[in-house]
């Protein structure tokens, strides 16, 4: 063998002993490091993720507490469908404060489909001075429940009526009023 073979053999050995080397020994090293960096970027991610939804949770807490006194206003906006008392007292009340005599016809429980929730429909008959059944309409309009006047009828007391007992304190410019209301339960 030739000095000239000698090197050819030792550099072919040398050129498979580095290709060996680089795919044996370096490819998967770099291989392995490139999956661990995947893995450090989707933690890292996920990290993000985590700190923003920890974020938000914090602000909602925050938001919570400055909107808790209007979310409990909420649940004074709907009445009970079972016993309405809460209702029907702040109708007396009402029809108190503002002179006027009420009845009160028993609820109707409804629920159509155009309606966002159940609701409760009442009969109620009046009779007053026109500005105070005014009076207790803006009151009816203005309170916490959520009603909806569907129906109003006002007629003036005739000389007739103001002889009968039930209208005997009244005088002939008074009122008598038909309300249909319907007040949203839970």
């Amino acid at each position: 063998m030739t000095l000239k073979n000698k090197i050819n053999l030792s550099i072919a050995i040398l050129l498979t002993l580095i290709i060996f080397l680089i795919v044996f020994g370096i490819w998967p090293l770099f291989s392995e490091i490139k999956k661990k960096a995947e893995e450090i970027v989707s933690q890292k991610q996920s990290l993000v993720s985590l700190e923003n939804k920890a974020e938000n949770l914090t602000k909602f807490k925050i938001y919570y507490q400055e909107r808790k006194s209007d979310l409990e206003k909420t649940e004074h906006l709907f009445i009970d469908p079972e016993v309405p008392v809460e209702f029907i007292r702040f109708l007396e009340k009402t029809s108190r404060d503002c002179q006027t005599s009420i009845k009160i016809s028993p609820a109707l429980s409804t629920k159509t489909p155009k309606d966002p929730w159940p609701s409760l429909t009442f009969q109620i008959t009046s009779a007053s001075s026109f500005p105070n059944f005014l009076k207790f309409l803006e009151k009816l309009e203005s309170s916490i429940y959520l009603i909806e006047i569907q129906n109003l009828n006002i007629s003036r007391l005739s000389e007739i009526e103001l002889k009968s007992k039930e209208f005997e304190k009244f005088s002939l410019g008074d009122v008598k009023t038909t309300l249909s209301l319907k007040v949203y339960t839970r």
